[in-house]
């Protein structure tokens, strides 16, 4: 081996190394370590960026101050509601070197989101031609958090990219976020390097190996706090014991929550998709909330006849709803109207109550829980121009004035994302406690988990809710959606979200938001194709709640008569059978295990 290619060698193995150093919190960068190669963008940097797309007027793109030790600046792009497709809205900059098919590059960039409605903000990475076709090179969908985060994508050309007939991209037509992108670097090696040998970021998670610890003692909690004991004592007309009956205990509706939100107009439609629909959330789902149907706007003038209308059929089919929701406090999610009354506190006061006490009273007892304050760490408009946080400890107490029997929650999005620190968390946690400083009848925590390709561990998951748990208070998963295009990084993500909550005593619900690809604000996300293909995360799903964590036993009575199930809580259907006679009961197995009395006459 020669100097020269020792010396690459070398370079190319302390670049991986350094790669493997910078997956952890803090560590330095590789781009020091990088081996040469040909700068492929604008020396101008972020100024080269400019909006693109046919929604280009949804976008605002400008440069920023940025506080980081790395760069001093960084491209803010912040997108407007409405965007049809993830390239309507982009930033783009022209590739100043001619890129040979076989070249093998890499792109570097660092991201974070500044605000976003989920905590995380999304973006695509793109290599490609800047006219039709748009052969891309590379396209690599990412998201981030607060915190900044590097990424690195390698790509090899597949074809000629000529002087002036290429581009960078990075799409931005997703919902309402503002996102920072920082420090871009596409270096060309052409042939020096091996694709292989670059770095990548990889969208995985902590704790995915099949042999991950967190795994064994989740399942353990699982067979210790979600199942318990079901003895049946079957006897005959005279009390006497029936040893070995047949007795069949089938569970028919599960005490924990699996849930999705549901879209009025599409329950109550009359095509064959809203029968596959309703055929969906009456198999699949026992717990259900309305996307958007009860929130303020939606009843402004009343609640719509198709809403409650949907609310029978649910309780038609046993599938328990909460309510979503009473106050999200700002301009952007209030109805229009009220806007005119910003300058009037009394009057926007008195609306603000009259809204709580008669939505609440139109669906009292319907409903098993309320959001009344939704994310108010982003949203505070309300609060603001109403003498400031402690209002929200008013419109709690209307709220268990028009419906006692309705728990109340409150709602945020960004809990369980980012490390240790988390603004937006401690935020939330500091909400939660001047409420109950406050005396307000706060009955539960409901924390979203929108997933883009920044997925926290099972650990930090748990870690987050037993914080939470802390205020002995129940937790719902209130809206989960996991936005990845890796089908089986997706399905194996859901599987252990849904696990580590279910393992979780304080977790009460885990709610889907959305099922349906055709009828999802991130169709991606969705379980079902709009054909109704279900994708592996729909599998993931039906396996963990249909049939892992249900129970259907055959059984027969001891001598003594009884028959013993253990079995997950919820209703169970209980059929004993002997001697030609047949009997079916209803039952409720709860914590603390269950007796049932089946006399065969």
């Amino acid at each position: 081996m020669d100097k020269k290619t020792l010396t690459k060698l070398i370079l190319i193995l302390f670049f991986a190394g350094e790669f493997m150093n910078a997956m952890s919190d803090g560590s330095p960068s590789v781009a020091a370590s990088l081996p040469p190669g040909l700068t492929v963008i604008p020396d101008s940097g972020l100024a080269a960026f400019s909006l693109f797309g046919v929604q280009k007027e949804l976008g605002r793109v400008e440069i920023v101050d940025a506080t980081h030790p790395r760069f001093k600046k960084a491209l803010r792009i912040q997108t407007m509601p409405g965007a049809k497709t993830e390239w309507s809205v982009q930033v783009v900059a022209p590739v100043t070197q001619e890129v040979k098919k076989g070249d093998v590059l890499l792109a570097r960039f660092w991201l974070r989101c500044q605000e976003s409605m989920t905590g995380q903000a999304n973006t695509s990475f793109i290599f490609e031609l800047s006219h039709k076709d748009f052969d891309k090179a590379a396209a690599f969908p990412v998201s981030a958090g607060s915190q900044w985060k590097e990424v690195f994508v390698p790509f090899q050309a597949t074809r000629d990219f000529p002087l002036g007939e290429a581009r960078i991209a990075f799409r931005a037509g997703y919902d309402r976020q503002t996102i920072d992108i920082a420090d871009v670097r596409v270096v060309n090696f052409k042939s020096s390097v091996k694709l292989e040998t670059l770095p990548r970021t990889l969208i995985t998670y902590e704790g995915r190996s099949p042999d991950a610890p967190w795994r064994k003692a989740a399942l353990d909690r699982i067979e210790k706090i979600r199942k318990g004991d079901l003895t049946i004592e079957v006897t005959d007309s005279t009390g006497s014991p029936i040893p070995s009956a047949i007795v069949h205990a089938v569970l028919r509706r599960h005490a924990f929550g699996f849930g999705t939100c549901v879209d009025a107009t599409w329950l109550m439609g009359k095509s064959a998709d809203s029968e596959k629909y309703r055929q969906t959330i009456a198999t699949l789902f026992n717990r259900a909330v309305f996307e958007n149907d009860m929130k303020w706007p939606a009843v402004w003038n009343g609640v719509p006849p198709v809403v409650d209308q949907s609310m029978q059929w649910m309780r038609d089919h046993d599938i328990v709803v909460r309510g979503h929701n009473l106050v999200w406090p700002s301009w952007q999610w209030l109805p229009p109207e009220l806007k005119a009354y910003k300058d009037d506190p009394a009057r926007l006061r008195e609306l603000t109550a009259k809204h709580i006490t008669d939505t609440v009273t139109h669906f009292r007892g319907q409903l098993d829980d309320w959001d009344v304050v939704n994310e108010p760490y982003t949203n505070h408009d309300l609060m603001d121009l109403l003498d400031g946080p402690p209002v929200m400890v008013d419109w709690y107490k209307l709220a268990r004035a028009a419906d006692p029997e309705c728990r109340l929650f409150i709602n945020d999005f960004g809990i369980l994302d980012g490390n240790r620190l988390n603004e937006h968390r401690e935020h939330y946690y500091n909400t939660i406690q001047m409420l109950r400083n406050h005396a307000a009848p706060l009955d539960g925590i409901g924390i979203q988990a929108h997933f883009g390709t920044d997925l926290p561990g099972p650990d930090q998951l748990l870690n987050v809710v037993d914080r939470f748990a802390g205020f002995g208070l129940p937790i719902e998963m209130t809206e989960c959606s996991f936005n990845l295009q890796d089908r089986q990084l997706q399905a194996d993500y859901l599987r252990d979200f849904t696990t580590a909550m279910f393992s979780d005593p304080a977790v009460e619900d885990i709610i889907l938001w959305g099922f349906w690809s055709k009828r999802h604000w991130r169709p991606d996300a969705a379980l079902y194709d709009d054909d109704w293909t279900p994708r592996p995360i729909a599998r993931e799903w039906i396996d963990l709640t249909q049939k892992q964590w249900s129970t259907d036993v055959t059984t027969r009575a001891a001598a003594d008569g009884s028959a013993q199930v253990r079995g997950f809580f919820g209703t169970y259907e209980v059929t004993v059978s002997f001697g030609g006679k047949t009997r079916t009961v209803t039952t409720k197995l709860e914590p603390g295990g269950t007796s049932v009395a089946v006399k065969l006459e």
